[in-house]
C-alpha cells in the first residue's frame, strides 16, 4: 500500500481515538444491547473489475439514541488490520441517530478530509407484508420501504423489540435482521447481539468539515467515480 496512505490512516486512527475520548464527555444514552452486522457492497476495483467488499459493523442501541460504526471503532483497540483498511477505503459511514431530537448525524472520511452532516430523522413508510422466514434462529417478517429514493426489502424480528436497524434503516416494531436494496448492491445481515452497557455520545468535532447531505453526495459522486482518485488519492490533496 502507498506509504502516504498508511501515514494518513495512522492520522485518521489517532484522530478517531481522540474523538472517542472527547465523546465520553458528551453522553446521550447508554446501550441496552449491541447488534453486529455483516455489510457487503457490490462495487468495482481500481481496474474497473466487479468485486464484493465486506465489513463487520456494530450498532449500539439505546432507548434514546443509536450509533452505527465499524468494528474497529467499536473495539477501540487501535489495530490497523485488513478490516480497518477496508473501512477506510470503503468510505464507511458512522451514523448517530438521536431519537429525542429526531436528528441524524453522519461522519464520513473521504481522503484527505473528514465530513459531518446533520439531517432530520427520515420517516420510512414501511409496508409490512405477509412473508415470513427464520434467520439466525429468529422468526422474521418482511417489510418494504423507500429511503432517499432507494427501495429496501428488510426482514425484522419482534423477538428483539427495538425500532433500530443498520445504517439509517429503522422504524419497525422489531430490530432489522437483514436488509437489501432493490439493485442488490448493499446488504446488511445481523449475525450476533450482545447485552452490553456502553455510552452513546453526541458528536461535534471541529476537525470535520460540515456539509449538507445533498452537497456531500454531490461531492462523492464527482470524486469517487474518478478512476484517478481510486488509484491515487493524493491527487486530491
Amino acid at each position: 500500500m502507498n506509504t502516504n496512505i498508511i501515514i494518513t490512516l495512522l492520522c485518521v486512527l489517532t484522530a478517531a481515538c481522540f474523538e472517542l475520548k472527547a465523546q465520553d464527555e458528551n453522553k446521550l444514552d447508554t446501550t441496552q444491547f449491541v447488534a453486529f452486522y455483516h455489510y457487503t457492497i457490490q462495487t468495482q476495483d481500481d481496474k474497473g473489475e466487479n468485486v464484493t467488499d465486506s465489513m463487520r459493523m456494530a450498532l449500539l442501541v439505546g432507548t434514546r439514541a443509536t450509533y452505527y460504526t465499524n468494528i474497529q471503532s467499536y473495539n477501540r483497540d487501535g489495530r490497523i488490520d485488513k478490516e480497518f483498511l477496508n473501512a477506510f477505503m470503503m468510505h464507511i459511514q458512522n451514523v448517530l441517530t438521536d431519537m429525542e431530537k429526531a436528528k441524524v448525524t453522519t461522519l464520513e472520511a473521504i481522503y484527505p478530509y473528514r465530513y459531518l452532516t446533520n439531517e432530520p430523522l427520515a420517516k420510512i413508510d414501511w409496508e409490512i407484508t405477509e412473508e415470513t422466514q427464520t434467520l439466525n434462529n429468529l422468526i422474521c417478517r418482511q417489510a418494504i420501504g423507500k429511503l432517499y429514493g432507494k427501495e429496501w426489502t428488510v426482514w425484522f424480528t419482534e423477538e428483539i423489540p427495538s425500532t433500530a436497524g443498520p445504517w439509517k434503516l429503522r422504524g419497525l416494531p422489531g430490530i432489522i435482521v437483514k436488509a437489501e436494496d432493490a439493485e442488490c448492491i448493499h446488504c446488511f445481515s445481523l449475525y450476533e447481539t450482545r447485552n452490553e452497557s456502553r455510552s452513546i455520545n453526541s458528536i461535534n468535532n471541529p476537525n470535520y468539515h460540515k456539509l449538507s447531505r445533498k452537497k456531500l453526495m454531490a461531492f462523492k459522486k464527482k470524486t469517487l467515480v474518478n478512476p484517478r482518485y481510486v488509484q491515487e488519492p493524493n491527487y486530491y490533496v
